[in-house]
């Protein structure tokens, strides 16, 4: 038989001395006990059983009493009177007051009191606060909200109509907290005429309002009440805000669930306590009660489930002090609320079967708990609407996150263009009638810029300023950054010109700061001097300059930090193989542009070399169950994966890092580069990118299509058919075809200086797969950021 362990309250303190939360949370306990405790048990406790048999509610004087000893104002802000505490230290308040309290209604009514307290503050309308405010800090006054209806808010039954210098109301709101004994009610109705969600105070004598008890389950002390209103008419200056009140009410749910799920723990707590010291006394065939397994057993469980829900309301409190957090809808708060009213049901569960035939006795305090428990389940949203509302959030949230992450890197893509398009201009105005010269013009003329016309100055003000910008990353990758920044374009154009040297140059200063470093670095904030990590700090001064505003902000504290947006694409990974990647073949094309020497094999293509490992992970562990027959061919004693990628072994390496149940046979126009295949084995066979043989028995082909003209892209895709397993597959990687018009015209320019005469037209790689006799011819999988497709077909 295991020792009962002590429970001790003591949390140790943070490394740099601050408490931690659970060390605060108790000392806020001890708080509330010293200052609160005895009220309760003095003025609240006493006759709690028969007024809850009776439904009675505890008396309106206590209210005040409560308001005399700072337990109403002890959160509200100081400017009318409170103490200005935070909804943290409030919430463990609350939760001491449900675990003292014997009346269930008691914690609930305060909160609700106090949360729409704070709700006319929020309006700020001077004559609503200065008619009503004071009145409810001090207890006088005692106010109610209604807005529940069982129907979605725009389909309210209750609405408004505005008539002259007055609004009328209509309808009914048929669960309000505390309505019977409240003086006022803020009341959520729907504008007949604009269909908005309105807000109005409304007095308990105004003409037209009727009070009417509630019979519910339980709950029978948190005053339920449903409220008719019947023509009732309210001057104007008792709006509460003029529109979208539907937001601000989203707000005081959110409030509501955390401090519903305060007080559930603190109740929860007491139920456990009394239901240990009602057993200790209890024995069985000779033995106590608590000493049997079955029972240490329910016991736990009751704790285990205490403590998660209190560490899931520690979080939402926690979160409650946090400068990001969402105005209207907060996870951690909707997460605590359905987890402690879980749990609430289980712990009673556990408590009626112990204690036995008194469970259901209504004069012990096991079958009232169960009972109030079951109301409080509907309170701020049903459990199933509360998953429903986690489960939007957390698909919109994880979409968001996404489209976030693509649009940082996007950002970055368009600074690109703007590369592309100095480059492009400069080739264009020293040579009209080069090689590349048609490519080059049309990235120029989709960025608006007329090379031909360029006057000579310009023009060496543009050679100049590319010679310095290339000098700089040669230097840059010999470890001999220089002390500053080279002079940038700043003055030296006119016109839009002068629009996309400033962006390239920011560009470039984004790819010298991935190239050192120093983006990573700059994932948490950064001194000058910490960026620079070695470099000198004026060249790091410099650099951060220009990219503040578009990858790099800098705090209040004049520290730096990368936009987060980018920590993807930062952290290493396949994702950051491929983000400098891209980076990097526009630095490579833009030297090749220059010098019209072509870059060595296809590295530096789409889809190959450092963004193969990206599309590798997502073909392994997004496609592959997908690929019917795939995962078995793959799986098969020799099976064996082509890859056609041409970039000195790097796609074979990565494919047999991702598949290392299947030996690769990589098909280079030459040797494979030194240590491509470092750590894995791949077979390399020096011939064309068609030359894949009959007997080759592939279940995997891998031919990206990037830089490869149509009729060299027909053969190679003919090769791996005839190359593949029957129910084998090829995939293959190629272009996604901006939308940005400069960005489409730069990967024409891309493809020509890869060999190619351009992209293979849109769709055109279907058509290809589909006539060299392939089946389940489709595009699988797109990336916008990344600009590749993965289109996979099938060997019949």
């Amino acid at each position: 038989m295991t020792s009962r362990a002590q429970r001790t309250d003591a949390s140790p303190p943070c490394s740099d001395g601050r408490p931690t939360p659970e060390a605060e949370a108790e000392q806020l306990r001890g708080e509330a006990r010293r200052r609160f405790a005895g009220f309760v048990r003095e003025a609240v406790n006493p006759g709690s059983y028969f007024r809850e048999r009776s439904h009675h509610v505890v008396d309106r004087s206590v209210i005040e009493r409560a308001a005399g000893i700072g337990l109403v104002q002890f959160s509200l802000p100081t400017e009318v009177g409170g103490e200005g505490r935070d909804k943290f230290e409030w919430g463990l308040v609350v939760e001491e007051l449900a675990r003292i309290s014997l009346d269930p209604g008691f914690s609930v009514l305060i909160d609700t009191t106090v949360e729409i307290t704070e709700v006319l503050l929020s309006s700020g309308r001077r004559e609503l606060i200065e008619r009503y405010v004071p009145d409810l800090v001090t207890g006088r006054r005692y106010v109610a909200l209604g807005a529940y209806e069982s129907r979605d808010p725009y389909d309210y039954e209750t609405t408004a109509r505005l008539e002259g210098e007055e609004w009328v109301l209509q309808g009914t709101k048929h669960f309000v907290t505390g309505g019977l004994v409240a003086d006022l009610f803020v009341m959520f109705v729907r504008d007949e005429a604009s269909n908005d969600i309105l807000a109005f105070v409304v007095e308990r004598d105004d003409p037209g309002v009727t009070v009417l008890p509630l019979e519910t389950m339980g709950l029978q002390s948190m005053a339920l009440a449903q409220v008719v209103l019947h023509e009732v008419r309210v001057p104007q200056w008792r709006q509460v805000w003029r529109a979208d009140a539907l937001s601000e009410f989203n707000a005081y749910a959110r409030g509501r669930r955390i401090m519903t799920a305060c007080g559930i723990i603190g109740a929860l707590e007491g139920l456990v306590s009394n239901c240990v010291e009602a057993l200790s006394t209890r024995r069985r065939s000779g033995r106590r009660v608590l000493d049997y397994p079955n029972v240490e057993r329910s016991i736990g469980e009751m704790r285990m489930l205490l403590e998660a829900s209190r560490a899931t309301v520690l979080r939402a409190l926690s979160g409650t002090r946090s400068l990001d957090r969402d105005a209207y809808f907060d996870e951690f708060a909707t997460v605590a609320k359905h987890h402690a009213a879980e749990s609430a049901l289980r712990i009673g569960q556990l408590v009626m079967n112990l204690q036995g035939g008194e469970g259901y006795i209504s004069t012990f305090p096991w079958e009232g708990f169960m009972r109030n428990v079951l109301g409080l389940i509907g309170g701020q949203g049903s459990q199933e609407l509360l998953l429903m509302q986690l489960g939007q959030r957390t698909i919109v949230g994880l979409e968001g996150k996404r489209i976030r992450e693509n649009a940082a890197e996007l950002a970055v893509a368009k600074l690109a263009d703007s590369w592309w398009t100095l480059h492009a201009a400069e080739s264009v105005a020293r040579d009209p009638a080069g090689r590349f010269a048609p490519a080059a013009l049309s990235v120029a003329s989709a960025a608006g810029l007329d090379p031909v016309g360029t006057e000579p100055g310009q023009l060496s003000g543009l050679v100049a300023l590319l010679d310095r910008a290339h000098a700089l990353v040669e230097a840059v990758r010999a470890g001999r950054a220089p002390d500053a920044m080279p002079q940038g374009p700043e003055g030296q154009f006119v016109g839009r010109l002068e629009d996309v040297a400033l962006k390239a140059w920011n560009w470039l200063a984004c790819a010298i700061a991935q190239e050192t470093g120093m983006l990573t670095r700059l994932l948490r904030p950064c001194t000058v001097k910490e960026a620079a990590a070695g470099l000198p700090e004026d060249f790091t001064r410099d650099v951060l300059e220009l990219l503040t505003g578009s990858v790099v902000h800098r705090g209040a504290e004049g520290r730096y930090t990368t936009d987060q947006r980018l920590e993807q694409a930062l952290i290493s990974g396949p994702r950051t193989s491929a983000f400098v990647a891209r980076l990097r073949r526009a630095l490579s094309r833009g030297a090749q542009l220059r010098t019209g020497r072509p870059v060595a094999g296809r590295e530096s293509a789409v889809g190959c070399g450092g963004e193969s490992p990206a599309l590798a992970d997502v073909l392994v562990n997004s496609l592959l169950g997908r690929l019917e027959g795939l995962p078995q061919l793959l799986s098969g004693p020799g099976a064996r994966v082509g890859c056609a990628a041409g970039d000195g072994g790097r796609s074979a390496a990565t494919l047999a890092r991702n598949i290392p149940c299947a030996s690769v046979l990589a098909l280079e126009p030459g040797q494979l580069a030194p240590n491509a295949t470092a750590d894995v084995t791949v077979e390399s066979r020096a011939c064309d990118l068609d030359g894949f043989e009959e007997d080759d028995g592939l279940a995997l082909a891998w031919l990206p299509a990037a830089g490869l003209p149509t009729s060299d892209l027909r053969r190679a895709i003919t090769a791996c058919r005839d190359a593949l397993l029957p129910g084998g597959w090829i995939v293959v990687p190629n272009p996604l075809p901006p939308r940005r018009p400069v960005g489409a015209a730069a990967a024409r320019l891309d493809a020509e200086l890869a060999g190619a005469t351009g992209p293979v037209e849109e769709g055109g790689v279907e058509d290809l797969l589909t006539e060299a006799g392939l089946g389940h011819v489709r595009t699988m999988w797109e990336d916008a950021a990344l600009g590749i497709r993965l289109t996979t077909a099938r060997r019949p």
